[in-house]
């Protein structure tokens, strides 16, 4: 059955390590769409910092941000699935980091928030052009529209950390990895696979006529959920394990090989 849903990962997948969506992947992208094929961005990235990628690729329609968390209108920008997290939850997690001596920071309303100002915050704000706020007093708080949370671990650190994550908050949270040394955390059960699952059925598309490729945890569960699910070569090995193919690393255009060899010539 042909594919007519594609689900792209940003980071380590379509964008290569210098930041850039080569022209390949473009070109193969466009070609789908001019097929008929839905093709979405699957991200742990909010509106704003996905915005120059839904403008390079000339996207409209729907985009899955923050991990599954949200489903956003592109044109709009506004929130058309929002699963927020618990206030609870929110402060246990971020006083867990704070024992840990990690950096965390949420997400409220495209605006991150974080108890102190960090040399990973700050790169990451500035990175993305994100307004950023320095609250002492937030895990006194509750905040609610909070789609996710993000950690900062020490690169040398971040295998032992998110497996201690991992184990704190099972049963109570959903706790995955994106890039390097981020610990990403969302309401349980709220992954990229559930945003697809949403979306794919909003749009009366059935499961095997979708495919998902990606690079590492928070993408695994999308790739198993997925038709056809896809593994860059250089994404993480628990991944690609689940896969049922492995194309090529995105500095070699996978997202590319994926489209043109395994979708088109169907």
């Amino acid at each position: 059955m042909s594919i007519k849903l594609i689900a792209l990962d940003i980071d380590g997948t379509l964008i290569n390590h210098m930041g850039e969506i080569s022209q390949r992947n473009q070109n193969a992208i466009r070609r789908a769409r001019e097929e008929g094929i839905d093709v979405i961005l699957a991200t742990g990235r909010g509106r704003i910092a996905t915005r120059p990628i839904w403008k390079a690729l000339d996207l409209h329609g729907p985009s899955i941000q923050y991990g599954g968390a949200m489903i956003a209108d592109i044109d709009s920008e506004h929130a058309l699935v929002l699963h927020e997290m618990d206030p609870a939850i929110i402060r246990e997690v971020l006083e867990y980091a704070k024992q840990a001596n990690l950096p965390a920071q949420i997400y409220l309303d495209e605006t991150v928030i974080s108890e102190q100002l960090s040399e990973a915050a700050s790169g990451y704000v500035n990175r993305h052009k994100l307004q950023f706020i320095v609250d002492p007093d937030i895990r006194k708080k509750s905040f609610h529209n909070v789609p996710k949370i993000l950690v900062f671990a020490p690169l040398e650190r971040q295998d032992e950390l998110f497996f201690q994550f991992r184990k704190r908050f099972e049963g109570i949270a959903q706790v995955s990895r994106s890039s390097p040394g981020f610990i990403e955390i969302n309401n349980l059960g709220i992954t990229k696979a559930s945003a697809l699952e949403e979306l794919a059925s909003f749009l009366r598309i059935p499961r095997e006529q979708t495919a998902a490729i990606g690079d590492n945890f928070l993408d695994q569960e999308m790739i198993e959920w997925a038709g056809l699910g896809a593994c860059v070569a250089d994404g993480a090995e628990e991944v690609k394990a689940v896969a049922d193919l492995i194309v090529p690393a995105c500095d070699e255009d996978g997202v590319a090989v994926l489209i043109e060899q395994h979708i088109l010539t169907k």
